[in-house]
């Protein structure tokens, strides 16, 4: 029982720590993103916190699988390359005891991984989607500047002063509004002393001139209308409604997906599932390679254990893709991939060394 409770926390310990780095790095790779597309006025300063911590979910779905493999390997080629191992095989404690260990471990970890596949994962995604368009709608977010140029619904504008007051509305002086893109003839140009974004009663964004004018191209040759008004309205952004109605594969719940019957819909489903069965492949594949002698040194298998993890998500990622596109069936789809590793990778590597030539010779005494 010690040498149980012994192995079960260290490895779990080594997959936290392998857990909290990889998420790290990779969070700071989506922050630089985030950051580079924000300096070019894409996405908002003030959500880069917020679209950062949407992508948690995501990142961790190919990463728990990944951390419980790395922990094994890690953690038990250290056992192995310190002479531990030997010893405790000396008493009785075998590779499978080890196994039985790592499944249990692996049992836990599915758990998390499938409550973040199958939940937040969904959840994440739309969170994220609501919140980009959000600020579309958001006078707050909106990309306007003095002495800039903004592109919004539909619209070129040009504005030399722009003006926010407290409860988050701005007004802007000295307007010129182009339709986007300009043309010769059928577009218009709008001229304003004044102006404010403003939302109505359905949640819609408004564009409201004062004191301008409004010219239009009508002909070719140049024969334009000139209009003066004191007040002038044009919607340039869709309600809050609207934003609650997105229909992306990727921010549908797990379910739903799964039973919709479309291909693309149950593919989906079937990518969120798949990091379940690949806790427990990678981890029937790792004990197996994590068992070094101790005059190998403990990352003496690391290399061709992580081409064997880069082989399962690249076979995953290639059934796919051929699924979409109808080269294969739907059914049994992605859950093929854990079944052909499991057979022709974790099987093998888990017989005996001397397996083949015991079958043989078991044979050839018959």
């Amino acid at each position: 029982m010690i040498l149980y409770k012994y192995i079960f926390k260290e490895i779990l310990k080594t997959q936290i720590i392998t857990l909290i780095v990889l998420l790290v790095v990779f969070l700071s790779q989506s922050m630089i993103r985030l950051i580079s597309r924000a300096a070019v006025g894409s996405v908002p300063v003030d959500i880069i916190t917020n679209l950062a911590a949407y992508a948690v979910p995501e990142i961790a779905m190919i990463m728990l699988p990944l951390t419980l493999f790395l922990a094994c390997l890690i953690t038990l080629g250290r056992i192995c390359s310190d002479s531990e191992m030997v010893v405790m095989r000396s008493i009785g404690f075998s590779p499978a005891n080890v196994m039985t260990i790592a499944m249990i471990l692996a049992f836990f970890t599915s758990i998390v991984t499938a409550f973040n596949c199958i939940y937040l994962v969904p959840w994440a995604s739309n969170a994220k989607e609501t919140l980009m368009k959000q600020t579309e709608n958001n006078p707050q977010f909106l990309p306007i500047e003095s002495g800039k140029f903004s592109s919004m619904g539909g619209y070129n504008i040009y504005i030399e002063n722009v003006e926010e007051k407290s409860d988050g509305e701005k007004n802007i002086a000295h307007v010129f509004v182009m339709e986007a893109p300009f043309a010769n003839v059928g577009n218009s140009m709008t001229i304003a002393d004044k102006g404010y974004l403003v939302h109505d009663e359905n949640g819609v964004l408004w564009l409201e001139l004062d004191k301008g004018s409004r010219y239009e191209v009508m002909t070719e040759d140049g024969t334009s209308n000139k209009a003066i008004f004191d007040k002038f309205r044009t919607p340039v952004a869709g309600s809050d409604s609207e934003l609650q109605e997105d229909d992306s594969i990727s921010s549908r719940d797990t379910f739903d997906l799964l039973h919709s019957g479309e291909t693309r819909a149950v593919v989906e489903a079937q990518w969120r599932l798949s990091p379940i069965f690949a806790v427990f492949i990678l981890t029937f594949v790792a004990i197996p390679l994590s068992m070094v002698n101790p005059r190998q040194g403990r990352f003496a298998r690391l290399m061709p254990a992580i081409l064997i993890y880069a082989s399962y998500y690249m076979f995953l990622l290639s059934c796919r893709n051929m699924i979409n596109s109808g080269s294969l069936p739907l059914y049994p789809g992605l859950f093929v991939v854990p079944v052909v590793f499991f057979l022709f990778v974790g099987l093998p590597l888990n017989l005996p060394r001397n397996f083949w030539k015991l079958l043989r010779a078991k044979k050839e005494a018959k």
